[in-house]
């Protein structure tokens, strides 16, 4: 065996990628390999914090976790934070969180994850497995595991490779094990023996995989994958795939993708897939593969082809489409800052934002780079990490860092005051459909949903459009909004404005709320409906007379429905059409959505393939008069007095409601403690001339109480 220090370095440590790194003694290499498992004390350091990009908040990923591994023997795995509500980068947050654990978390980061509210580090040369509360990094306690690698979980139970054996090369290195322990007792319940020197695992239908390497035995690697029942806890098969296996995905079609990293010399690396349902080899990618992390249908890649005698490598990024079954790009950064990054290392990719995460080892003994890509492959920032960033798990709790007590018994403080969630979006007709949020082919109702927060979500101040009457959007917070009495409770901001003469453009949206009272984070209790000016009997706005007058239907009509048909086809070219989206209603009637001149964008929602659309709820009064001629429409929309969205400028008192104002469906009064989720629907059902169908705009909800604001309820 070569004395080489690089090359044994990447057998021992599982390291990805190849190392020019100048020979050593082999004194010196041996002394390096004994530094297996002390926990060293390292004076405890503040975290650093610095801010790197706007806040831009997801749906429901409040930040990520990065494990630094820390060179082999140098007691320095760290862990970071990145903060996307505030746009903020904390640097080595576990001794700030654990000020008492004077020896701080230990010799080689290998593998992070979360899982019911825990926070695990497997931690390979201190031979543990760190477990952390999520929401502040405090040290709850640790499992004891030889050389452990990766971690996964099933349940109640978490599953741990490991290598069983000490840290050195030896050809008789002994086989090594996978490790169950229950994660609310953290004591190990059962072991079982599979493959030699086990890397990374994934679990599927009662069946747990884990890619053997053989790393300790070169040159004779191992080329299984072992499967485990979990109900025996046996190995039930073993499949023989590829020298010098590590990482795994798992797709949606039951497919396990598992790389090898070859022999660093003549075999190249490459990724193989597993059939779970036959447990075969059902082919390979012929790609370079180091590093790999599926999200979605997309496969991102990171290669590096090199070999320890000519001291070099080539990096490649390749995107594989795995519902195509093909290489879709050879290299998803696509601006050229690739050249920026000295040595790729680990790899992670946002599944709301589609961002790409890239860290940058450098030379493994300073601090590295974390690069934050959009998902067009363009460099958006990059921040500096610990030594060997490596391991990237995203988390949707809030993290409290450096918080040394018990959680605050008022949250407010660390709630978002806005939209965290958009849970439903379905817009009726309308001329603002498929562009505000914009469709693109291929879209579906979750990703439909995605653009809708995208646009309006956090204080983005974006703007949604609902189309004609129902066309709806139900939203959620992070909290409850809570019922204060005598005080407005929420905002809702919309595109409403005044024209300085009572009239302007007001297109009035019903407003329903709901309690999350079985506490499921879902939408599925009751609503109830806030009754605004037009549910109060016998209350007449100022304009009804002159709307009676002009024609208009000033009747609130309950347990209205509407129907709407998809076009037969659409218009051709950019003319309008009177009577393009026909509809029919449960009084009787019948109209057209018109096409405008101004918007020849197809106005039935085109992700949904029914055929026709039905929405039922309260129509409010038609509140859109033409004070214009015969020859010369123009329309002016009047507010009602209170009560609706998208019926008064966002900045007045009117655009501010109550919960208290919130009604059964027999019409009573409700006493809510609070609200969890908001549904808003288009409440009128009118055409206004060349200005089109009657469309509530959302840009918003605030929580007032957040905020500061109080306002007195009517």
């Amino acid at each position: 065996m070569k004395n080489d220090y690089t090359y044994i370095m990447n057998c021992l440590t599982g390291k990805r990628y190849f190392r020019k790194l100048p020979l050593m003694p082999a004194l010196l290499c041996i002394c390096i390999l004994l530094l297996s498992g002390c926990r060293g004390e390292l004076p405890v350091l503040n975290s650093e914090k610095e801010y790197v990009t706007y806040p831009a908040a997801t749906q429901t990923i409040k930040g990520f976790f990065l494990l630094n591994e820390g060179n082999m023997g140098s007691n320095k795995c760290t862990i970071d934070y990145f903060n996307y509500q505030e746009g903020y980068y904390l640097r080595n947050i576990y001794p700030e969180s654990n000020p008492d654990v004077v020896k701080e978390l230990g010799d080689v980061g290998n593998d992070i994850q979360i899982h019911d509210g825990k926070l695990y580090a497997v931690v390979n040369c201190s031979n543990l497995v760190e477990v952390m509360d999520v929401r502040t990094a405090r040290h709850l306690g640790s499992v004891n595991i030889p050389n452990c690698r990766y971690i996964t979980f099933n349940g109640d139970k978490a599953y741990v490779s490991s290598y069983a054996g000490p840290v050195q090369i030896d050809p008789e290195a002994r086989p090594g094990k996978i490790v169950e322990f229950d994660t609310r007792t953290l004591q190990i319940t059962r072991e079982v023996t599979v493959g030699y020197q086990p890397e990374d695992l994934v679990i599927t239908n009662g069946r747990l995989y884990v890619a053997n390497s053989g790393g300790y035995r070169f040159p004779n690697y191992d080329r299984t994958v072992s499967v485990v029942d979990l109900n025996s806890f046996k190995v039930v098969n073993t499949i023989d795939v590829a020298i010098n296996l590590h990482r795994m995905e798992l797709d949606k079609y039951g497919r396990i993708y598992v790389t090898s990293r070859g022999d660093y010399n003549g075999i190249g690396s490459d990724v193989y897939i597993i059939d779970s349902k036959t447990e075969t080899v059902a082919g390979s990618l012929g790609v370079s593969a180091n590093e790999m992390h599926l999200c979605g249908d997309s496969l991102y890649i990171i290669g590096s082809e090199g070999n320890n005698q000519q001291q070099d490598n080539h990096v490649s990024y390749t995107l594989y489409d795995i519902s195509l079954d093909k290489v879709v790009s050879s290299n998803f950064i696509t601006d050229g800052t690739d050249r920026e990054i000295k040595l790729p290392y680990g790899l992670a990719v946002n599944p709301e934002t589609k961002e790409i995460y890239l860290t940058d080892a450098t030379d493994y003994v300073t601090p590295g780079y974390l690069f934050c890509f959009s998902p067009e492959g363009k460099m958006k920032w990059k921040v500096r990490t610990g030594d060997i960033p490596a391991h990237i798990v995203f988390t949707t709790e809030n993290f409290y860092y450096g918080y040394n007590g018990e959680l605050p018994d008022t949250p407010e403080d660390n709630h978002s005051p806005y939209i965290t969630k958009v849970l439903d979006f379905l817009p009726a007709p309308g001329q603002f459909v498929n562009t505000s949020p914009s469709y693109t082919a291929g879209d579906t109702q979750e990703t439909m949903n995605q653009k809708a927060f995208k646009a309006i979500g956090e204080n983005r101040r974006g703007l949604v459009s609902l189309g004609g009457f129902g066309g709806y959007i139900v939203v959620g917070f992070d909290h409850t909004i809570e019922n204060k009495s005598g005080l407005r409770d929420f905002r809702v901001i919309g595109n409403a404005f005044s024209n300085g003469a009572g009239g302007g453009s007001y297109e009035p949206g019903v407003i329903m709320v709901s309690h999350d009272s079985n506490g499921n984070g879902l939408p599925d209790d009751e609503w109830y409906e806030i009754a605004g000016s037009a549910h109060q009997p016998d209350f007449t706005e100022t304009w009804y007379g002159k709307a009676q007058a002009a024609g208009n239907d000033v009747t609130t009509h309950y347990n209205y429905e509407i129907t709407y048909y998809r076009p037969e086809q659409e218009p051709s070219g950019s003319t309008e059409e009177k009577e393009y989206i026909h509809w029919t209603d449960n009084l009787g009637r019948e109209g057209y959505i018109p096409k405008i001149i101004y918007h020849t964008q197809p106005y039935y929602p085109q992700w949904i393939t029914a055929e026709k659309l039905t929405f039922k709820g309260t129509c409010l009064p038609q509140n859109a008069i033409n004070e214009g001629t015969a020859d010369q429409a123009y329309h002016v929309l009047y507010p009602f007095s209170y009560g609706y969205a998208d019926n008064a400028p966002y900045n007045t008192a009117e655009a501010c409601i109550d919960i208290d104002w919130a009604i059964d469906v027999s019409g009573n009064k409700v006493n809510l403690p609070g609200v969890d989720f908001i549904k808003i629907y288009t409440g009128v059902n009118q055409v206004n001339g060349w200005i089109g169908e009657c469309s509530t705009e959302v840009s918003g909800i605030e929580d007032l109480h957040i905020l500061g604001e109080k306002i007195e309820t009517r």
